[in-house]
């Protein structure tokens, strides 16, 4: 079976247990132009991590490298730059109000979910059109939606989700690198990021599903 007929079986799976507004998102990071499938055009606009999965998920496909990443923060967790010094060590969220004092700011910081390793380029597509293997497919979704995804876990490992998120790089950190990074699952109410330039709804979450786990997912939703 080819990529691209795994992924639409995927797609139907989880459309047809969970009601969603969008298309799940298949992504994957490229090392190098010689590595990017056939048939992606670059994006043709600047603009954040966030939103281009949220353009992929109504329908579009395409590639990025770099140059098109609007929000640093973003590109340095999804691994396509280093992170910026100022965010990295906290200064950047402390200035925004965001915490108590700067140690604090720097306490979590150290602690969110940057992929180390710098790539030329990232593919995103809509699942249903993705002919290639997916690194993490993202699901934006209503809570009930992110319950059946919880449900279809425990069915098959027994052992309770435990999402990591604060907030803070959503849909970059969160929903993309922590399950690049622990070829796990991870849950996350989003960002004020997201939710003001990505449109995530004030009544939906989004779910990060790692390559090693979607088998897990897709036979457990036969539970739900």
């Amino acid at each position: 079976m080819t990529n691209l007929e795994t992924n639409k079986k995927y797609c139907e799976k989880i459309e047809s247990k969970i009601d969603l507004d969008a298309k799940p998102v298949a992504i994957k990071l490229i090392k190098a132009e010689a590595d990017l499938p056939e048939g992606y055009d670059l994006i043709d606009e600047k603009i954040r991590h966030c939103e281009m999965v949220r353009k992929a998920s109504l329908g579009n496909k395409f590639y990025s490298t770099i140059d098109e990443q609007l929000c640093l923060g973003g590109a340095g967790a999804i691994g396509l730059r280093e992170m910026p010094e100022k965010l990295a060590n906290g200064e950047k969220y402390f200035s925004l109000g965001r915490f108590q004092d700067l140690e604090t700011a720097k306490k979590l910081t150290a602690d969110l979910s940057i992929v180390k390793d710098i790539h030329w380029g990232i593919v995103y597509a809509p699942l249903d059109e993705a002919d290639f293997e997916a690194d993490v497919i993202q699901v934006i979704t209503e809570p009930v939606g992110g319950m059946k995804l919880a449900q279809s876990i425990v069915y098959k490992t027994g052992e309770k989700v435990t999402p990591s998120f604060a907030g803070i790089q959503s849909l970059c950190g969160d929903a993309f690198a922590n399950p690049y990074i622990s070829e796990g699952i991870n849950f996350t109410l989003g960002c004020s990021g997201s939710r003001s330039y990505a449109d995530i709804h004030d009544n939906e979450m989004i779910v990060g599903i790692s390559k090693a786990k979607i088998k897990e997912v897709f036979s457990g939703l036969d539970s739900v």
